[in-house]
């Protein structure tokens, strides 16, 4: 299916349908997929502090990379978002066992137990979205999170994720929109610095 619908809002509606639509089979087959292109990718193996995420249903899913970042001796850490509208901390966990049930029946950070991470000692974020183009655009969800987040770590090492559907050919972005260096998906790992591997 080919998506050049330009408008945001469209444009998010057409891909979620369409990722919403993905067997839960064929999406843990092609997780596991990227979940080797990663624990054998040299930014991130070289990374010390990483920010992974708590996947959706539809999404790659990315606790076997979590408990790899976790037997390597990484620090691992999470999204959690806050009170405040379209802001977002970096929760530490040490294990899948300390998340709980949050909204939308969705795993989160145990606020009870959780330390938070200061975002200028991460080194490398995954970023999920709804869409990206080669040039690191990214379509989220419409909230801000992340472009707010990741304005605060320019240093970072930032790779979207997403299926290889997601990937279009452009997407209009705006000023406050924070582009992501890298890009993979179950087929590769795109620079969107140079378009290339």
């Amino acid at each position: 299916m080919a998506i050049i619908n330009n408008d945001k809002k469209e444009l998010r509606r057409e891909v979620l349908l369409r990722r919403n639509a993905l067997s839960p089979d064929w999406v843990n087959s092609q997780s596991a997929i990227i979940v080797q292109s990663l624990t054998c990718w040299e930014p991130f193996l070289q990374a010390k502090n990483v920010m992974l995420y708590l996947a959706m249903p539809g999404e790659p899913q990315m606790d076997e990379l979590i408990l790899f970042a976790l037997a390597n001796g990484k620090q691992v850490s999470v999204p959690f978002l806050t009170e405040k509208f379209g802001y977002m901390q970096s929760a530490a966990i040490t294990g899948l066992q300390e998340l709980k049930k949050g909204k939308l029946n969705l795993r989160v950070p145990d606020e009870q137990n959780m330390t938070i991470v200061e975002p200028e000692t991460i080194d490398f974020v995954l970023v999920p979205g709804v869409a990206f183009d080669l040039a690191g655009n990214r379509l989220g969800m419409g909230a801000g999170y992340y472009d707010r987040f990741l304005a605060r770590i320019p240093q970072v090492c930032t790779l979207g994720i997403a299926w290889n559907f997601q990937i279009l050919p452009s997407i209009v972005s705006q000023e406050h929109d924070i582009p992501v260096q890298y890009v993979v998906t179950e087929e590769k790992i795109t620079s969107c610095r140079k378009g290339k591997m």
